[in-house]
């Protein structure tokens, strides 16, 4: 051993070893923060993420891409809750200790509902570890709506809402990485095109689904254009063009590979020594499988989905099997047609970006589809198509909730609350999740949709106290709190602030347009009353008898009577204040004559036949058709249930026998007849005097008698002798019209197998039949989704009800049959007829008409009520945020709170081209000086779903479909208040603001 000669070395040396053991200690105490942190100690400063994570996919080989992924409905079987936190939580913790072992790994990750439920139990260390995760493109957010929403029975501002919910929630936490570059809406069941349409806004480059009719699958099996290219707009263009990819096997792993715990599949042993070995036999499956799947896609391309519902529970299992089937195909070369088979993780980016590369350097155009994929049929007598309907007083208190939203959002903006506003933000929350595949569409268990229902009430309850404690502000100009309610139930005659001598009704109007909105209200048996105006006018009313004797209603202290009257010219985006007080003085009220035909005004007119009770004849705009109304049923066959809609197509029966009795109700606020149809319904057919555009129904239907052991499935039946060869019309989510021809497909042959159900559709706001010949169109405009259809010559029928005495067998487990306070539902709703001349009134096309009452109806005039006295402390009786009326073609979709200083505004164009001479035309607004309490004095545009800013959104072109080169969109001039629209074209900006 050598000793040191001097003190100067002994010194050098133990410094020395100092320095080696303080490096250790460092060493050491970054490596405890490593795993700490569950890899790295701090998150990228230049993160590789979106196309630049994507794996090599070459040019020269079959790529296979893995997708890793768990579908995890918000709801169905089990509440979302349950859901969350027996199987949800799970997912998503094993997946990302799982990515973090191996940088290869992909997994992507869709509910944001659930991902947020989530990321709110995690710590600091976790949320590192996935922001990392996210920046390598390893954990990767794909569709990232609050929801995977329904595509048959939703509402198009419904599904702009939940997407911009769901985006500004991962771009807040995340950032850029995080935005979505597809749509993955792999379960619905069917698909339409204004979904398309919304994922190209939204900056999407591609959109995956599973389900569609299994003759257009077969078909494009056959043809290989699984993959295509899908216009979502007639008046957009080529820039709501979308590529589309249907799935080979529904989401599901290929048979014999599922790896997760809940499966029995073969393992993966790699051991040559043990007597299980059989890498090299898997291997050789999977290559077959591919060499199958490969056959039907046009490119060297195929996408895998490697999971199912809830998958990845314990992530590490299904992992470790990919991992050596990867490795395998890399020791025991495959090949398909001299091409090499490549296997790797990936995602529906990064196959999208794969595709793309292929075509373009190839020059191939992907077949263009123009329509949309519904109805969907998984067999040759199984349409879903039930689902439409189901569910109906569901479906109509989500459309009512929608509204409730978009007035406190408007309030919420005019007294500069903030966008974190609790109340608010949960209704947006659970109307995401009402929009979900399950919810909207009543496909869920029953105790599921119960909790559906609960969570909506509490939200919506508690934004009505927001929305009423703004109102109070800003018509008493003090903090005074009027306690408004929006008396929900008044549609069953209850509501406890009218039951007094003395009530206020606050009616506010979320469109950019004034409105006259009709007002019923339970009236508690009184019959005299003074309504004043807020300009202290005397307001004409009349009373009227209950539809039905809500009595079995056990919850809420009922009227058998209705006192009616009209808001009139209720300003934009504004309110007005009536006062209704009990009166000693005696109300006289016109006794209507003798029973006659003719109903209503010498504009807008019905006939009632005498002989059957039933509605012979319209009048209106300067049209007269015959036309008759009815109601009736069709009789289930054992495989019709929630989903799926199977009637005995030759046996249709009415729900009445023989003639009905009608009561003529006249009054100064509308003329109309009761028409009593026995125990199963009565309906109110009504016009109004001061809204002669439209004629409606207001019916009520239920409880359905199946006590025969037969299911019935209720539909509202006008017929005329309108000469509409086989073509009808129906609404894509409440936007643009699609054209229908009975009994025909324009993508695949038809088999007319099932003449009814094969030719329902979903009717979200309108149904349309037109006679070219006469000129004449009808159009019947709905205050929910229904199922609708034209089963014959110049009729329309639309289905209103559905009891079933069978589960249809596509999992729910549980036959539709709601039952409510002992005995079946009764389901009441509206309809709206529009009749006349394709050229409308002289002012507008009926096209034009039409739209303007179905925005009405679908986001109607909202009755905030009050029982307490506003007489003492008045600000002011009526308010319009709009200082200026916008013109007749646009409205304001979205006012809501953003940034400070900033609010979200969107502006959209109603109509289509070519639907009115004069409004389908480009349209400017300037909206400098266009609101009454702030002025707008920036704009910045961004995409649909407002997570970015337009000029960011560099979308992927497509041989024949492209724009011009893959060039940046024009950035906007901020100072630039100036916005046109072109027909059917959405706008959304951040718009930053001052208050005056």
């Amino acid at each position: 051993m050598k000793v040191p000669s001097t003190r100067t070395e002994k010194n050098l040396r133990g410094f020395a070893f100092f320095l080696i053991q303080m490096t250790l200690a460092v060493l050491l105490f970054l490596l405890f923060c490593v795993l700490s942190a569950g890899g790295k100690p701090v998150v990228d400063d230049d993160p590789v993420c979106g196309y630049d994570a994507c794996p090599e996919a070459g040019l020269d080989t079959l790529n296979v891409h893995l997708i890793p992924h768990s579908h995890d409905d918000v709801g169905w079987l089990k509440t979302p809750d349950q859901y969350y936190f027996q199987d949800v939580q799970l997912v998503i913790s094993s997946v990302v200790d799982a990515l973090k072992q191996n940088p290869d790994r992909k997994f992507v990750q869709v509910e944001t509902a659930f991902f947020k439920q989530w990321w709110a139990q995690q710590n600091d260390r976790v949320k590192e570890a996935v922001q990392n995760l996210v920046n390598n493109g390893q954990f990767e957010f794909i569709n990232a709506a609050w929801s995977m929403n329904d595509e048959g029975a939703v509402h198009y501002q419904s599904t702009i809402d939940q997407f911009t919910l769901g985006l500004r929630y991962i771009q807040d936490n995340f950032g850029k990485c995080a935005r979505p570059k597809v749509a993955w809406q792999i379960d619905p069941f069917g698909h339409s095109r204004e979904q398309a349409s919304i994922s190209a806004q939204m900056g999407f480059d591609g959109l995956f689904f599973a389900r569609l009719d299994y003759r257009d699958k077969n078909r494009r099996l056959n043809d290989k254009t699984m993959d295509l290219l899908w216009r979502g707009s007639a008046n957009l263009g080529n820039a709501s063009d979308i590529f589309t990819s249907v799935l080979y096997s529904h989401y599901s792993a290929p048979g014999g590979f599922c790896f997760d715990i809940v499966c029995n599949d073969e393992v993966i042993i790699d051991d040559e020594e043990s007597p299980d070995y059989n890498l090299e036999r898997r291997v050789d499956d999977f290559a077959n499988y591919i060499r199958g799947v490969v056959e039907h896609y046009p490119t060297n391309n195929v996408l895998i989905t490697m999971g199912d519902d809830f998958r990845y529970e314990a992530a590490m299992t299904t992992y470790m099997n990919l991992d050596l089937l990867i490795k395998g195909f890399e020791k025991f070369e495959q090949t398909y047609n001299d091409q090499r088979i490549k296997v790797f993780y990936s995602s529906p980016s990064c196959y999208t970006k794969a595709v793309n590369d292929y075509v373009t350097t190839n020059n191939y155009n992907l077949e263009l589809k123009t329509d949309d994929f519904f109805p969907y049929a998984d067999g040759s007598n199984t349409y879903w198509t039930g689902y439409f309907t189901s569910r109906a007083a569901s479906k109509h208190f989500e459309r009512q909730s929608n509204t409730l939203l978009q007035v406190a959002k408007q309030l919420a903006v005019d007294v500069q609350e903030s966008y974190d506003n609790a109340a608010i933000n949960s209704l947006k929350e659970i109307m995401g999740v009402m929009q979900h595949h399950d919810a909207i569409t009543g496909t869920e268990k029953q105790h599921v949709a119960n909790n559906y229902h609960f969570l909506l009430s509490k939200a919506v309850k508690n934004v009505n106290d927001e929305a009423g404690q703004i109102l109070s502000t800003l018509i008493s100009g003090t903090d005074e709190n009027f306690e408004f309610d929006s008396c929900l139930t008044a549609n069953v005659s209850a509501c406890s602030q009218t039951q007094g001598d003395k009530f206020t009704v606050v009616v506010y109007n979320p469109l950019s347009h004034k409105v006259t909105a009709p007002i019923s209200l339970p009236s508690y048996d009184k019959t005299n009353w003074h309504i004043l105006d807020p300009d202290d006018n005397t307001v004409d009313y009349q009373i009227e008898n209950s539809l039905i004797d809500f009595s079995y209603v056990d919850d809420a202290q009922t009227s058998k009577t209705t006192i009616q009257f009209s808001a009139k010219d209720v300003p934009a985006m504004g309110f007005k204040v009536y006062r209704v007080e009990a009166n000693a003085l005696q109300h006289k009220v016109k006794k209507p004559p003798n029973p006659r035909v003719l109903v209503g005004y010498d504009d807008t007119s019905f006939e009632i036949s005498e002989e059957t009770g039933l509605l012979q004849a319209v009048t209106m705009n300067g049209v007269r058709l015959e036309i008759t109304q009815d109601f009736q049923y069709y009789s289930s066959q054992d495989s019709s249930g929630a989903y799926i809609f199977v009637p005995v197509y030759d046996q249709i029966s009415r729900i009445a026998n023989g003639p009905i009795s009608t009561t003529l109700v006249t009054g100064s606020v509308s003329q109309g007849v009761l028409q009593d149809f026995g125990s199963w319904g009565k309906q109110f057919i009504k016009v109004y005097n001061d809204d002669r555009s439209f004629i409606e129904f207001d019916w009520i239907i239920g409880p359905l008698d199946i006590s025969d052991g037969v299911g019935k499935e209720v539909i509202s039946k006008f017929t005329t002798s309108l000469a509409t060869n086989g073509e009808f019309y129906t609404d894509s989510n409440g936007r643009e019209l699609l054209k229908r021809t009975r009994n025909s497909r324009p993508d695949y042959d038809y088999s007319d197998e099932q003449p009814v159900s094969g030719n329902y559709y979903p009717v979200n706001n309108r149904i349309v039949i037109r006679d070219a010949s006469q000129d004449i169109e009808l159009a019947i405009i709905t205050d929910r989704s229904e199922g609708g259809a034209s089963i014959n010559d110049g009729e329309i029928e639309l289905m209103v009800h559905r009891a079933c005495q069978h589960d249809d067998g596509r999992g729910v487990g549980e036959n539709l049959n709601e039952q409510e306070y002992g005995t079946g539902n009764r389901i009441r709703g509206k309809h709206f007829l529009v009749v006349g001349p394709t050229s409308g009134n002289g002012e507008k096309s009926l096209a034009a008409i039409e739209r303007d009452v179905a925005q009405r109806k679908s986001v109607q005039a909202w009755s905030f009520v009050t029982s307490k006295d506003v007489s003492g402390s008045l600000n002011t009786l009526q308010f319009s945020g709009l200082r200026s009326d916008v013109p007749d073609n646009v409205n304001i979709l979205t006012l809501e709170p953003w940034d400070d200083g900033t609010v979200l505004l969107r502006l959209e164009h109603t109509l289509e081209k070519g639907e009115d001479e004069n409004m389908s035309q480009e349209v400017t607004v300037d909206v400098s000086e266009l609101f009454t309490l702030f002025t707008i004095t920036e704009l910045q545009e961004t995409t649909l779903g407002a997570n970015m800013l337009l000029e960011e959104n560099v979308r992927l072109q497509w041989p024949g479909s492209a724009i011009d080169d893959k060039v940046s969109p024009t950035k906007r001039d901020v100072a630039d208040l100036a916005i046109t629209l072109a027909p059917m074209q959405i706008r959304t900006f951040w718009a930053k603001v001052t208050y005056t």
